[in-house]
């Protein structure tokens, strides 16, 4: 019976993910490259056989105290992380019904500004690559899942992913998995090929430009080590040019926004993998009063902006530099201002949410109730100084009232706000920290006038 069912099984298979993949090969704008139906060993051989890395690796038996065979195996277990798996099946078919149906579970998920009509004109012989701000752990999940009609999207993942099942599983869906602070050289002239390899052969790429989550609501400082590994492929390959899109993500309620407040000093690197699983499952336990019936309600609004796109060829003529012909210094300043410029396209782009805007005039009126016909006269207030700053606010219905009345509900049900009475609210000084902390997301606004 194995000997029969375990071919037929492979077959079967195998032709359900060719079929799967030439029809989306067809319907997506980014198709599928040749890299991402090659067998990983495939993969994992060429990564290990680059000039550079077998360069890296005799320099490190040169300057270490390891002999070559055991600095090989080590260059083999960085690869076994670094290089994914990509199942067409598992990420178009059960990994986008399985997110779509989680997603929005947990959020109304809204779609803002997006500039289609110039993504429909970018070169199929161009890598595109999604450069956001980095709100949340679903922050790849939500991109994925709202980039799927348009291109499969890899993304990077942190320790936590190491093992089973989360790397295999990560893998198959196209995640890389990278050690963010290792000190080995090695490594990261690996890390570096890695993403070189993919981005010269146009495999669209996501990656966060901040160092890190979060943990105050504002634009983080820029790390900017893996933007300048993706720079390097440029006229490599395939690639003849990559295409940066600005995206901004922001959402009424952050499931770890208790956690990132609770490390806003140290951060999470001393707590290590078994933490933050903890804290996942943590979460996935206060979601189960939501799933009994009559129970559920989302925790508010979760949008994202998609930013006009940024050729890096029109970048370099504008400022008159060619990145891979100048020296270290001068290239290292020039990443420093493509990532500045980047940025900026992303903070103009941040979606304002009810929430957001509703902690602007709760941290205003802490000490004493405020009337609903006074939150909303100060809420217009604010969306008259975003409009005039040309930042876009998620506005559901065209109904500033009803956008934020929805802010309050989820307020209430967080607890942050009491209604002392019909149409008095009571702002919770305890959570002053949290209502600072969605506050911020307003930018320089950031109260009534």
């Amino acid at each position: 019976m194995h000997y029969f069912l375990a071919p037929w099984f492979k077959q079967f298979y195998r032709k359900r993910t060719l079929r799967t993949s030439h029809i989306l090969d067809d319907k997506l704008s980014h198709g599928f490259t040749p890299q991402t139906h090659s067998r990983r060993g495939l993969l994992i051989d060429k990564l290990l056989s680059d000039p550079d890395v077998i360069a890296a690796i005799a320099e490190e038996t040169k300057i270490g105290d390891e002999d070559v065979d055991a600095v090989h195996k080590r260059a083999g277990e960085y690869a076994e992380e670094l290089v994914p798996s990509f199942n067409v099946l598992l990420y178009f078919r059960l990994g986008y019904w399985l997110a779509r149906s989680f997603l929005r579970f947990l959020y109304w998920v809204k779609v803002g500004y997006s500039a289609e009509k110039q993504y429909d004109n970018i070169d199929p012989n161009s890598c595109i690559v999604i450069v956001s701000n980095h709100r949340s752990n679903f922050d790849p999940f939500f991109l994925i899942y709202l980039a799927s009609r348009k291109a499969a999207i890899s993304y990077s993942a942190g320790e936590w992913a190491r093992g089973f099942p989360f790397q295999q599983l990560l893998h198959a869906i196209g995640f890389y998995i990278i050690r963010r602070d290792s000190g080995s050289a090695l490594y990261r002239k690996m890390l570096e090929r890695y993403v070189s390899l993919a981005v010269s052969n146009c495999i669209p790429q996501g990656l966060f430009i901040e160092g890190g989550l979060s943990r105050d609501g504002k634009m983080q400082p820029l790390k900017l080590g893996m933007l300048n590994y993706v720079t390097k492929a440029m006229g490599q390959g395939n690639c003849k040019d990559i295409i940066f899109i600005p995206t901004a993500l922001n959402y009424d309620k952050i499931p770890e926004d208790k956690t990132l407040l609770a490390h806003q000093e140290q951060g999470f690197k001393q707590k290590g993998r078994f933490y933050s699983l903890l804290s996942f499952s943590k979460f996935l336990l206060q979601l189960v009063p939501h799933m009994l019936p009559h129970q559920h309600k989302p925790f508010g609004y979760a949008c994202v902006n998609y930013g006009d796109p940024i050729s890096l060829q029109q970048w370099q003529r504008q400022h008159g530099i060619d990145l891979n012909m100048c020296d270290n210094e001068t290239r290292k300043q020039a990443i420093g201002q493509l990532g500045e410029d980047i940025a900026q396209e992303i903070e103009q782009h941040l979606p304002i949410l009810p929430v957001s805007i509703l902690s602007a005039i709760f941290l205003n009126n802490l000490d004493k109730p405020i009337s609903e016909l006074d939150l909303k006269a100060q809420g217009y207030e604010i969306f008259i100084g975003l409009r005039e700053h040309g930042r876009y606010m998620l506005v559901p219905k065209q109904d500033e009232d009803y956008a934020l009345e929805q802010g309050l509900y989820t307020l209430s049900k967080r607890k942050m706000i009491t209604e002392v009475e019909e149409g008095l609210f009571q702002a919770n000084s305890q959570h002053r920290a949290m209502f600072e902390y969605y506050r911020n997301s307003l930018g320089d606004l950031q109260t009534s006038k």
